[in-house]
């Protein structure tokens, strides 16, 4: 077995595809993980945003409002799932309804949120992890990567193979937090670490809205990869949407009642968020105290949240697939790799979350102001499209269907502005010109492939001139050379038999080489003439080109001249650095001169096979 076979398994057939789909215990597992791990850091965020005073009234209000808005949230996109069988989500929606512009807008900003999910789920994982263990505080951005390679590694094996790694931690950990709340429902009250304030109903009655509008924006944290369903229906067994849609109501069901369940907890045991351990640690251990029960909460909460990962792993490469097959982005991230999975998007976004990591030292909350915007902006176009999609179609129901699309999308509109007013000199910035960075760039991919295909297009009635066949036709051909050997005499070879008209050419950057050239050139009555080329300043290149030109123009009825040149394959690929760099030079220089000539120039590599053992 090979390394590769050992760490990725075997290559599946294409007839596996089916095999690879998911049913809805296993693709709970592999789309919800994202959603319900948010529990571990939503309700933290409202508190730190909050701050002691506000926290003693406000946590429960906002989680409600929250909750609220999932539901709306969720309503819409049930609708989504039978409209859009074939995948693509938020962004197949908003481009078919509302047209290019708002579609790469919605792709850029699930770019984005897919991004930073791995990078703040990973880094979430870790302060689980580190409050349970201090004594790993200043290993967070080497857990972060160690896992974020585990996870990438198991996604390459396949869907299949994914989620049957987290299936079961995914099931224990909503087991353990429905028991942690139960519990904790019937447990004592928690004092309070602090002084309340004497004046405390004053202070809250003044306080500032935007603090509670901001500590509602972190809080809607919890609603992020609750578009990953959407996005990869595909995934799912027959019958699809059908499949999905009894998902999403699970995963919402089960979100709203931790959330509500886990706020509630720490607003009755006066939990203060801190730095040092989580809330979801902190109210574990008053819930179950110092014991087995808290080190399995811990290490369950860092594995869903490092299974939130997967969401993203999930969602990302199908909807890179999508827009590949519309000519967005590179064209290769639409194809499935060896084990049926979207192998080039699950490394693109396993880079792209390397660098968040380590840019932003695996610290959660220095990641979550540029949360949640992407994924409020995808939802508020996806439910905007879903109306007009709703009013175009006019099937049964379609009044109330479309009204409760479009309060979903006012809704998260509303939010959406929330989230850049409170967030936006915290980092929320960055994200607005990342995702105008990203639609311009799409834009840009799409042109490109738009020009190639008008370039390489065949109008009719013009197939004849490229198959014309030319008889007695004598290119002119050049050979550089360096010195002779075996891989030499099969260019010069190669070339006789394309023409008679051939020239070998050297460069004279030695004369010792250059004098010891000609004497053996000489000595072995090759029919070829040689030309050197002297070069005072030690170029290869433009005396080259100069000489070709040159050839070019002369009997310009033979077109351009071909320039035949040898080249080594060497025994092992590393070896490559040591060979070939002059040829390198020469192909990119010849493909890449621009010049007045329409014809195009042909270059032929005559490779020398090294043997193997020539190491």
């Amino acid at each position: 077995m090979s390394i590769s076979s050992f760490i990725f398994g075997d290559p599946l057939k294409t007839e596996n595809l089916a095999s690879e789909q998911l049913n809805k215990t296993k693709a709970l597992a592999v789309f919800a993980s994202d959603v319900l791990s948010s529990v571990a850091y939503a309700t933290e965020a409202i508190l730190i945003a909050l701050g002691v005073v506000l926290s003693l009234t406000f946590p429960i209000p906002i989680a409600l409002t929250i909750t609220g808005l999932l539901f709306i949230v969720i309503c819409s996109y049930w609708q989504t799932l039978k409209a859009y069988p074939k995948g693509g989500g938020a962004f197949a929606v908003a481009k078919d309804n509302l047209g290019e512009f708002f579609g790469l807008i919605t792709a850029s900003a699930l770019f984005i949120d897919y991004s930073l999910t791995v990078a703040v789920s990973l880094s979430a994982g870790a302060s689980a992890i580190v409050s349970a263990f201090p004594s790993l505080s200043n290993h967070v951005v080497a857990i972060c990567v160690t896992i974020l390679v585990f996870i990438s590694v198991s996604n390459l094996r396949g869907a299949q193979e994914s989620a049957g790694f987290f299936s079961i931690p995914t099931y224990c950990f909503i087991v353990v937090m429905f028991s942690m709340i139960i519990f904790g429902l019937f447990a004592e009250e928690g004092t309070p670490k602090f002084v309340i304030p004497s004046n405390h109903e004053t202070l809250v009655e003044g306080a500032a809205l935007w603090i509670v509008l901001r500590a509602f924006s972190s809080g809607c944290s919890a609603l992020t990869g609750i578009e990953a369903i959407a996005s990869g229906v595909t995934a799912f067994k027959p019958p699809q949407y059908k499949n999905a849609r009894i998902t999403l109501i699970f995963m919402g069901m089960i979100l709203a009642s931790m959330f509500l369940g886990i706020t509630y907890l720490s607003h009755k045991f006066f939990i203060v968020p801190n730095y040092s351990e989580t809330v979801l640690s902190q109210i574990a251990k008053h819930v179950f105290g110092i014991n087995v029960f808290y080190y399995i909460t811990q290490f369950l909460t860092a594995c869903i949240l490092f299974m939130a990962v997967n969401t993203s792993f999930a969602g990302f490469p199908r909807l890179a697939s999508v827009l590949a097959k519309e000519r967005y982005i590179p064209t290769r991230f639409a194809n499935l790799g060896d084990r049926l999975a979207y192998s080039n998007g699950i490394i693109a976004l396993a880079i792209v979350a390397f660098f968040l990591i380590i840019t932003f030292n695996g610290q959660t909350q220095a990641l979550l102001p540029l949360y949640a915007l992407g994924v409020f902006i995808s939802l508020t176009l996806s439910q905007a499209g879903m109306v007009k999609f709703l009013c175009q179609k006019k099937e049964k129901y379609w009044k109330a269907k479309a009204t409760m699309s479009a309060l979903g999308a006012c809704a998260t509109f509303v939010t959406l502005l929330i989230i850049i007013e409170s967030k936006f000199l915290d980092g929320a910035w960055m994200v607005l010109i990342l995702n105008a960075l990203l639609f311009f760039a799409f834009k840009k991919v799409h042109q490109r492939y738009e020009q190639t295909n008008d370039e390489l297009d065949l109008k009719s009635g013009g197939l004849n001139q490229y198959l014309t066949r030319y008889e007695h036709y004598c290119p002119k051909v050049v050979v550089p050379v360096s010195r002779l050997h075996k891989g030499t005499l099969n260019a010069l070879r190669f070339a006789q038999s394309l023409s008679s008209d051939v020239t070998a050419v050297i460069i004279n950057v030695n004369n010792q080489e250059t004098e010891r050239l000609k004497l053996v050139w000489r000595s072995m009555n090759f029919s070829i003439p040689l030309v050197i080329l002297s070069s005072p300043y030690r170029s290869i290149v433009n005396p080259f080109l100069d000489f070709l030109f040159e050839q070019d123009n002369r009997d310009p009825e033979k077109g351009k001249a071909i320039v035949v040149m040898s080249s080594f394959v060497p025994g092992q690929f590393w070896q490559n650095i040591l060979h070939n760099q002059t040829a390198t030079i020469f192909k990119t220089a010849l493909l890449y001169k621009r010049h007045v000539s329409e014809q195009t120039r042909v270059i032929v590599e005559i490779p020398y096979q090294m043997r193997l053992d020539a190491q």
